[in-house]
């Protein structure tokens, strides 16, 4: 491809999305650097030019069709990886991770960023939720060196997704979870304010209100942890997404129960039923257990198959 084409995809799609250079090239490079790219003076690195058009709302297909093969499988090697760390398939997820880390030679700071985010999270037992922090704010701040707890990234990757996820799972578990909530909820308007393709979206999004539903409920807000995981639970009943839907389920169920309304009990116990059936269709059984203990303990019945 011409470099004149990769400038033309980038400017073109920024400018209609409203964006500044400054917004799209914070944290990856300088904006003389993504202007000359923009008229044709200068070649991407495939890097730059992956992490460019995923802050742009190109889906992985897309990013896929622009790159060589070498590029090609590193970068599906990374979207498969993420894929099993959003679905907790450990053992998968740490197969792919050392395949990930051949495909390096010569790191870029997107790579080491990546490479920071996955040695943590497929080495859970290596370090606990509160030593995640520092070390996934460090990973961040690679390709968003302004990041602070009270800063947010006008443009975002994927991967920095999970990151500022990861932080504020981190964050709450380390005291900070007013910083957690904040980031989460930061992460749910990012959805909302962005032209994201909708592909992409469907894999992160779930997780990121699952985990705000389930932190609302534990520091007892509980009307926002029942609205947050209805809102996740239509978003993957609309678009067939099944992933999350027995962990948000459970988090609406366990909301409505320690509000306290009897009014919300019968609701609170389909809720329960439909989170535990899911668990053991989907395969999550560690999960399923947890709802069969819950709905023996509130309900008095035993809902095993």
């Amino acid at each position: 491809m011409p470099i004149f084409k990769f400038g033309y995809i980038i400017k073109s799609r920024r400018e209609e999305m409203g964006y500044t250079q400054e917004q799209l090239a914070d944290g990856i490079c300088s904006v003389p650097t993504l202007s000359r790219i923009e008229n044709g003076e200068r070649m991407p690195s495939k890097e730059h030019f992956e992490m460019l058009l995923q802050r742009l709302g190109y889906s992985n297909a897309e990013v896929n069709s622009f790159v060589d093969k070498k590029a090609f499988t590193k970068h599906e090697l990374k979207f498969q990886l993420r894929q099993a760390v959003i679905l907790k398939q450990m053992d998968r997820a740490t197969e792919l991770f050392e395949e990930y880390k051949k495909c390096i030679c010569n790191p870029t700071p997107i790579d080491q960023q990546s490479q920071i985010l996955y040695q943590i999270l497929t080495r859970p037992s290596e370090y606990s939720l509160a030593q995640r922090l520092e070390p996934l704010k460090d990973a961040l701040r690679l390709t968003c060196p302004k990041y602070e707890d009270n800063y947010f990234p006008a443009l975002l990757s994927y991967e920095e997704i999970l990151l500022i996820n990861n932080i504020a799972v981190a964050h709450f578990y380390a005291e900070g979870k007013t910083k957690a909530i904040d980031l989460l909820f930061g992460l749910k308007r990012y959805y909302e304010n962005h032209i994201i393709n909708p592909e992409e979206v469907l894999r992160t999004q779930p997780l990121v209100l699952y985990n705000l539903s389930k932190y609302l409920g534990l520091v007892e807000r509980y009307d926002e942890s029942i609205e947050i995981s209805s809102q996740g639970i239509r978003i993957c009943v609309e678009t067939g997404r099944c992933t999350m839907l027995a962990k948000l389920f459970f988090n609406l169920a366990w909301a409505l129960v320690k509000r306290g309304d009897a009014d919300d009990l019968g609701t609170a116990k389909q809720s329960a039923k439909k989170a535990y059936y899911l668990a053991v269709i989907l395969r999550q059984t560690k999960s399923a257990q947890l709802y069969r203990s819950f709905f023996l303990d509130i309900f008095g019945e035993d809902i095993s198959l």
